[in-house]
Protein backbone atom coordinates (compact mmCIF):
# COMPACT_ATOMS: atom_id res chain seq x y z
CA UNK A 1 0.00 0.00 0.00
CA UNK A 2 1.41 3.39 -1.02
CA UNK A 3 0.22 6.76 -2.28
CA UNK A 4 0.52 5.89 -5.97
CA UNK A 5 -1.66 2.79 -5.59
CA UNK A 6 -4.29 4.61 -3.50
CA UNK A 7 -4.49 7.63 -5.82
CA UNK A 8 -4.75 5.47 -8.95
CA UNK A 9 -7.52 3.37 -7.35
CA UNK A 10 -9.55 6.49 -6.59
CA UNK A 11 -8.96 7.93 -10.07
CA UNK A 12 -10.29 4.69 -11.56
CA UNK A 13 -13.48 4.99 -9.49
CA UNK A 14 -13.89 8.61 -10.59
CA UNK A 15 -13.30 7.94 -14.26
CA UNK A 16 -15.67 4.95 -14.29
CA UNK A 17 -18.29 6.88 -12.27
CA UNK A 18 -18.26 4.29 -9.49
CA UNK A 19 -17.52 6.48 -6.50
CA UNK A 20 -19.41 5.24 -3.41
CA UNK A 21 -21.35 7.55 -1.08
CA UNK A 22 -18.36 7.58 1.28
CA UNK A 23 -14.75 6.77 0.44
CA UNK A 24 -11.84 6.77 2.92
CA UNK A 25 -8.39 6.97 1.32
CA UNK A 26 -5.19 6.46 3.32
CA UNK A 27 -1.97 8.00 1.99
CA UNK A 28 0.98 6.61 4.02
CA UNK A 29 4.06 7.85 2.16
CA UNK A 30 4.48 11.17 3.99
CA UNK A 31 4.42 9.47 7.40
CA UNK A 32 7.21 7.12 6.37
CA UNK A 33 9.35 9.90 4.91
CA UNK A 34 9.01 12.20 7.91
CA UNK A 35 9.83 9.36 10.32
CA UNK A 36 13.09 8.93 8.44
CA UNK A 37 14.06 12.54 7.70
CA UNK A 38 12.13 14.54 10.28
CA UNK A 39 9.27 17.04 9.96
CA UNK A 40 11.45 19.76 8.40
CA UNK A 41 11.72 17.75 5.16
CA UNK A 42 9.29 19.19 2.59
CA UNK A 43 9.91 16.88 -0.38
CA UNK A 44 7.17 14.49 0.68
CA UNK A 45 4.69 17.33 1.13
CA UNK A 46 5.40 18.63 -2.37
CA UNK A 47 4.94 15.18 -3.90
CA UNK A 48 1.68 14.66 -1.99
CA UNK A 49 0.43 18.02 -3.27
CA UNK A 50 1.12 16.90 -6.84
CA UNK A 51 -0.69 13.60 -6.27
CA UNK A 52 -3.75 15.35 -4.83
CA UNK A 53 -3.74 17.74 -7.81
CA UNK A 54 -3.80 14.80 -10.22
CA UNK A 55 -6.72 13.29 -8.30
CA UNK A 56 -8.75 16.51 -8.52
CA UNK A 57 -8.01 16.85 -12.24
CA UNK A 58 -9.38 13.35 -12.85
CA UNK A 59 -12.85 14.91 -12.37
CA UNK A 60 -12.01 17.22 -15.27
CA UNK A 61 -10.70 20.10 -13.19
CA UNK A 62 -10.28 20.98 -9.49
CA UNK A 63 -13.32 23.25 -9.77
CA UNK A 64 -15.47 20.45 -11.18
CA UNK A 65 -14.24 18.12 -8.44
CA UNK A 66 -15.68 20.40 -5.77
CA UNK A 67 -18.97 20.59 -7.65
CA UNK A 68 -19.32 16.81 -7.80
CA UNK A 69 -17.90 15.73 -4.44
CA UNK A 70 -17.12 16.87 -0.93
CA UNK A 71 -13.40 16.40 -0.43
CA UNK A 72 -11.81 16.41 3.03
CA UNK A 73 -8.05 16.22 3.55
CA UNK A 74 -6.90 15.62 7.12
CA UNK A 75 -3.68 14.55 8.82
CA UNK A 76 -3.85 11.76 11.39
CA UNK A 77 -1.19 13.28 13.67
CA UNK A 78 1.59 15.81 13.83
CA UNK A 79 5.30 15.00 13.96
CA UNK A 80 8.12 16.18 16.21
CA UNK A 81 11.88 16.02 15.49
CA UNK A 82 13.77 13.25 17.29
CA UNK A 83 17.28 14.15 18.42
CA UNK A 84 20.30 12.49 16.75
CA UNK A 85 21.77 9.31 18.21
CA UNK A 86 24.66 11.06 20.02
CA UNK A 87 22.15 12.95 22.18
CA UNK A 88 20.59 9.72 23.48
CA UNK A 89 16.99 10.32 22.35
CA UNK A 90 15.73 6.78 23.01
CA UNK A 91 14.26 6.10 26.47
CA UNK A 92 14.70 2.40 27.21
CA UNK A 93 11.57 1.81 29.30
CA UNK A 94 12.46 -1.66 30.69
CA UNK A 95 15.68 -0.27 32.17
CA UNK A 96 13.74 2.33 34.18
CA UNK A 97 12.02 -0.37 36.23
CA UNK A 98 15.14 -1.83 37.81
CA UNK A 99 14.54 -5.37 39.03
CA UNK A 100 10.88 -5.56 37.98
CA UNK A 101 9.92 -8.42 35.67
CA UNK A 102 9.01 -6.68 32.41
CA UNK A 103 7.46 -8.94 29.78
CA UNK A 104 9.77 -9.48 26.81
CA UNK A 105 8.24 -9.22 23.32
CA UNK A 106 7.08 -12.64 22.13
CA UNK A 107 7.10 -14.26 25.57
CA UNK A 108 3.94 -15.53 27.29
CA UNK A 109 2.69 -13.84 30.44
CA UNK A 110 3.61 -15.83 33.57
CA UNK A 111 3.04 -15.57 37.31
CA UNK A 112 6.36 -13.73 37.55
CA UNK A 113 5.39 -11.03 35.04
CA UNK A 114 4.98 -7.68 36.79
CA UNK A 115 4.87 -5.14 33.95
CA UNK A 116 3.71 -5.18 30.32
CA UNK A 117 4.64 -2.37 27.93
CA UNK A 118 2.71 -1.16 24.89
CA UNK A 119 4.93 1.43 23.22
CA UNK A 120 3.97 3.83 20.44
CA UNK A 121 7.00 6.02 19.80
CA UNK A 122 6.59 9.09 22.04
CA UNK A 123 3.83 7.51 24.14
CA UNK A 124 3.36 4.22 25.99
CA UNK A 125 0.91 2.31 28.13
CA UNK A 126 2.55 0.67 31.15
CA UNK A 127 0.42 -2.15 32.62
CA UNK A 128 0.86 -3.32 36.20
CA UNK A 129 0.00 -6.96 37.00
CA UNK A 130 1.00 -6.91 40.66
CA UNK A 131 -1.53 -5.90 43.29
CA UNK A 132 1.16 -5.07 45.86
CA UNK A 133 2.63 -2.26 43.72
CA UNK A 134 0.58 0.88 43.12
CA UNK A 135 0.57 2.83 39.88
CA UNK A 136 1.95 5.77 41.83
CA UNK A 137 4.97 3.63 42.80
CA UNK A 138 5.75 3.02 39.15
CA UNK A 139 5.10 6.67 38.27
CA UNK A 140 7.64 7.73 40.91
CA UNK A 141 10.23 5.46 39.29
CA UNK A 142 9.58 6.82 35.81
CA UNK A 143 9.63 10.50 36.77
CA UNK A 144 13.30 10.26 37.73
CA UNK A 145 14.26 10.23 34.05
CA UNK A 146 14.40 13.90 32.90
CA UNK A 147 13.40 12.86 29.36
CA UNK A 148 9.95 11.78 30.55
CA UNK A 149 7.29 14.45 30.02
CA UNK A 150 4.10 13.20 31.70
CA UNK A 151 2.91 10.15 33.63
CA UNK A 152 -0.85 9.80 34.16
CA UNK A 153 -3.12 7.23 35.78
CA UNK A 154 -6.59 6.92 37.27
CA UNK A 155 -7.71 6.34 40.86
CA UNK A 156 -11.50 5.99 41.13
CA UNK A 157 -12.98 9.04 39.38
CA UNK A 158 -9.77 11.12 39.57
CA UNK A 159 -7.05 11.31 36.94
CA UNK A 160 -3.56 12.10 38.28
CA UNK A 161 -0.64 13.41 36.22
CA UNK A 162 2.91 14.22 37.26
CA UNK A 163 5.80 15.81 35.40
CA UNK A 164 8.98 13.95 34.69
CA UNK A 165 11.98 15.12 36.77
CA UNK A 166 9.77 17.20 39.11
CA UNK A 167 7.42 16.61 42.01
CA UNK A 168 4.65 18.67 40.41
CA UNK A 169 1.26 16.95 40.29
CA UNK A 170 -2.24 17.74 39.08
CA UNK A 171 -5.47 15.83 39.53
CA UNK A 172 -8.77 16.33 37.77
CA UNK A 173 -12.12 14.72 37.05
CA UNK A 174 -15.05 15.28 34.71
CA UNK A 175 -17.83 17.63 35.77
CA UNK A 176 -17.21 20.71 37.88
CA UNK A 177 -17.26 24.48 37.82
CA UNK A 178 -14.61 24.98 35.10
CA UNK A 179 -15.71 24.89 31.46
CA UNK A 180 -13.37 24.59 28.48
CA UNK A 181 -13.75 25.75 24.88
CA UNK A 182 -15.43 22.45 23.95
CA UNK A 183 -18.21 22.98 26.55
CA UNK A 184 -16.77 20.23 28.76
CA UNK A 185 -16.78 20.83 32.51
CA UNK A 186 -14.03 19.84 34.94
CA UNK A 187 -12.85 19.87 38.53
CA UNK A 188 -9.12 20.63 38.68
CA UNK A 189 -6.91 20.57 41.77
CA UNK A 190 -3.21 21.05 42.58
CA UNK A 191 -0.62 22.31 40.06
CA UNK A 192 -2.27 23.46 36.80
CA UNK A 193 1.16 24.10 35.29
CA UNK A 194 1.69 20.35 34.86
CA UNK A 195 -0.77 20.31 31.94
CA UNK A 196 -0.23 23.96 30.97
CA UNK A 197 -3.83 24.89 31.76
CA UNK A 198 -4.85 28.54 31.51
CA UNK A 199 -7.56 28.99 34.15
CA UNK A 200 -9.71 32.06 34.75
CA UNK A 201 -11.23 31.37 38.15
CA UNK A 202 -13.56 34.35 38.12
CA UNK A 203 -15.01 33.34 34.73
CA UNK A 204 -14.89 29.61 35.61
CA UNK A 205 -13.13 28.92 32.31
CA UNK A 206 -10.02 27.07 31.21
CA UNK A 207 -8.02 27.02 27.99
CA UNK A 208 -5.32 24.69 26.65
CA UNK A 209 -1.96 25.52 25.12
CA UNK A 210 0.85 22.96 24.93
CA UNK A 211 -1.54 20.03 25.46
CA UNK A 212 -4.72 20.54 23.35
CA UNK A 213 -7.92 19.17 24.94
CA UNK A 214 -5.65 17.31 27.36
CA UNK A 215 -8.20 16.68 30.11
CA UNK A 216 -10.59 14.86 27.78
CA UNK A 217 -7.83 13.05 25.91
CA UNK A 218 -6.14 11.71 29.03
CA UNK A 219 -9.50 10.76 30.55
CA UNK A 220 -10.51 8.98 27.34
CA UNK A 221 -7.21 7.09 27.14
CA UNK A 222 -7.49 5.93 30.75
CA UNK A 223 -11.12 4.89 30.23
CA UNK A 224 -10.53 3.25 26.85
CA UNK A 225 -10.04 -0.29 28.18
CA UNK A 226 -9.90 -2.18 31.48
CA UNK A 227 -6.73 -2.70 33.49
CA UNK A 228 -4.30 -1.03 35.85
CA UNK A 229 -2.03 1.10 33.69
CA UNK A 230 -0.13 4.34 33.25
CA UNK A 231 -0.04 6.66 30.26
CA UNK A 232 3.56 7.83 29.72
CA UNK A 233 4.80 10.44 27.23
CA UNK A 234 8.27 11.63 26.26
CA UNK A 235 9.52 15.21 26.11
CA UNK A 236 10.04 16.74 22.63
CA UNK A 237 13.11 15.26 20.96
CA UNK A 238 12.84 11.89 22.70
CA UNK A 239 10.97 8.65 22.11
CA UNK A 240 10.11 5.62 24.21
CA UNK A 241 11.21 2.08 23.39
CA UNK A 242 10.82 -1.51 24.47
CA UNK A 243 13.45 -4.10 23.57
CA UNK A 244 12.28 -4.48 19.95
CA UNK A 245 10.71 -1.07 19.26
CA UNK A 246 11.59 0.78 16.04
CA UNK A 247 13.39 4.05 16.71
CA UNK A 248 13.81 7.21 14.66
CA UNK A 249 17.07 8.86 15.77
CA UNK A 250 17.56 12.08 13.81
CA UNK A 251 14.14 11.65 12.18
CA UNK A 252 10.63 12.26 13.42
CA UNK A 253 8.19 10.70 15.87
CA UNK A 254 4.69 11.10 17.27
CA UNK A 255 2.23 9.65 19.74
CA UNK A 256 2.30 12.12 22.63
CA UNK A 257 -0.31 14.76 23.49
CA UNK A 258 1.74 17.92 22.92
CA UNK A 259 0.35 20.25 20.27
CA UNK A 260 3.19 19.68 17.79
CA UNK A 261 2.08 16.04 17.57
CA UNK A 262 -1.64 16.74 18.00
CA UNK A 263 -2.54 19.57 15.63
CA UNK A 264 -3.08 18.53 12.01
CA UNK A 265 -4.12 20.09 8.70
CA UNK A 266 -7.84 20.00 7.86
CA UNK A 267 -8.97 21.10 4.39
CA UNK A 268 -12.66 20.87 3.43
CA UNK A 269 -14.01 21.64 -0.04
CA UNK A 270 -17.35 21.22 -1.75
CA UNK A 271 -19.56 22.17 1.20
CA UNK A 272 -20.21 25.14 3.47
CA UNK A 273 -20.87 22.91 6.49
CA UNK A 274 -18.22 22.85 9.23
CA UNK A 275 -17.50 20.53 12.17
CA UNK A 276 -18.78 21.70 15.55
CA UNK A 277 -15.18 21.77 16.84
CA UNK A 278 -11.81 21.34 15.19
CA UNK A 279 -10.95 17.98 16.73
CA UNK A 280 -10.52 14.62 15.00
CA UNK A 281 -13.05 13.12 17.43
CA UNK A 282 -15.70 15.51 16.07
CA UNK A 283 -15.24 14.37 12.47
CA UNK A 284 -17.44 11.28 12.95
CA UNK A 285 -20.56 13.33 13.66
CA UNK A 286 -19.60 15.80 10.95
CA UNK A 287 -19.26 13.06 8.32
CA UNK A 288 -22.58 11.50 9.34
CA UNK A 289 -24.25 14.90 8.94
CA UNK A 290 -22.75 15.30 5.48
CA UNK A 291 -24.10 11.90 4.47
CA UNK A 292 -27.62 12.62 5.70
CA UNK A 293 -28.13 16.33 5.02
CA UNK A 294 -28.09 18.44 1.87
CA UNK A 295 -25.17 20.80 1.27
CA UNK A 296 -25.14 24.07 -0.65
CA UNK A 297 -24.51 21.97 -3.78
CA UNK A 298 -27.71 19.96 -3.09
CA UNK A 299 -25.60 16.80 -2.71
Amino acid sequence: MNNDFAIEAVKHLIQTQKLPDFLFVYLPDLDQKLHKKGPADSDGVKKLDQQLDSLLKSFGSPEKALQEAIIIIVGDSGMTPILPAEQKPVIDLPSLFGGEQVLRPGEPVSKETEIILAVNETMAYVYSLKADRSLRDYANELKKDPRIDLIAWKEKEWVYAIQGSTAKQIKFKAKGNLIDSYKQTWTVEQDREVLDLKVNDSAHSLDYDQYPDVLKRLSAALDSHPGEFLVVTAKPGYELADRSSPTHKGGGGHGSIRKMESLVPLIIGGTDQKPDYLRIVDLKGYLLNLLTKKTHNDK
